[in-house]
């Protein structure tokens, strides 16, 4: 796969995501959002193992993981931080779908937690014979 058909994969990607994902939250599906969500995450994954050629220089790399750690810092942080509240204000005011919105956004922010270990162990995979300490 080319550059074009990379590009061209990510955005169809994106796409179809914003639709099935916005569709399952106004018909009440949380899960299937939540699911929809990590297939999505999975199909940009596989596309960019398929991908020939180089797509980045090698500052240009440096900055997107830099950029995607703040990314994801930032994204999680509020994710927690609103999940929370939902949970809390819901309890208190006794408001069950601010509840189940709180679990919803907590459930989530663990889920990218634990794709994000998932992908780091297997980027780390190759250099874990490396190194070893006599």
């Amino acid at each position: 796969m080319d550059r074009s058909r990379f590009f061209l994969c990510i955005a169809l990607i994106a796409l179809a995501e914003a639709a099935v994902f916005g569709a399952a939250l106004v018909a009440g599906y949380d899960n299937l959002a939540e699911l929809s969500f990590y297939v999505a995450l999975l199909l940009m994954f596989v596309c960019r193992q398929r991908v020939k050629g180089v797509l980045w220089d090698e500052r240009l790399e440096r900055l997107d993981e830099q950029v995607a750690l703040k990314t994801l810092r930032v994204a999680l942080f509020l994710m927690l931080f609103f999940g929370a509240g939902f949970v809390v204000s819901g309890l208190l005011l006794q408001l069950e779908r601010a509840v189940n919105d709180g679990f919803f956004l907590l459930s989530l922010s663990g889920g990218i937690i634990l794709l994000y270990l998932i992908f780091w162990i297997l980027a780390m995979k190759p250099y874990w014979s490396e190194g070893e300490d006599e």
